[in-house]
């Protein structure tokens, strides 16, 4: 990511596209929305008239967001693709269709062998 002009419907996706997406997952739904964002932040932090410390941050995303009633479905993502906002479509879609959406893979259970057995260091 660069400092240029933000244009995620020019650069990561194209607008047709990302509008077919968002009627999908609102189908059905009171309101939706879509949106992009890019942060950018910098900080320098001084002592004694001398630089202590100094960072740079940038991140950019996006988020698909479909309401029904009381109940909202959201999905969001840094990665600004249409693949990510395509993915997204059915997790918000959950909001508008008045339960959750899909769900994704369970995470893997504990390892063989506990952390505690034994020296943590492997010896």
């Amino acid at each position: 990511m660069n400092d240029t002009d933000f244009r995620p419907f020019e650069t990561a996706f194209d607008k047709e596209s990302a509008l077919a997406i968002l009627r999908e997952a609102t189908a059905g739904a009171d309101d939706g929305e879509i949106f992009v964002e890019k942060r950018v932040s910098e900080s320098l932090l001084l002592d004694d008239q001398r630089i202590k410390s100094a960072s740079y941050n940038a991140a950019e995303g996006f988020g698909l967001r479909a309401v029904r009633g009381e109940v909202a479905g959201y999905a969001h993502s840094t990665h600004m693709t249409l693949d990510a906002l395509r993915r997204g479509g059915p997790t918000a879609g959950g909001g508008g269709g008045g339960g959750g959406g899909p769900r994704g893979a369970r995470p893997p259970g504990p390892p063989e062998r506990g952390f505690y057995e034994g020296n943590a260091h492997g010896g």
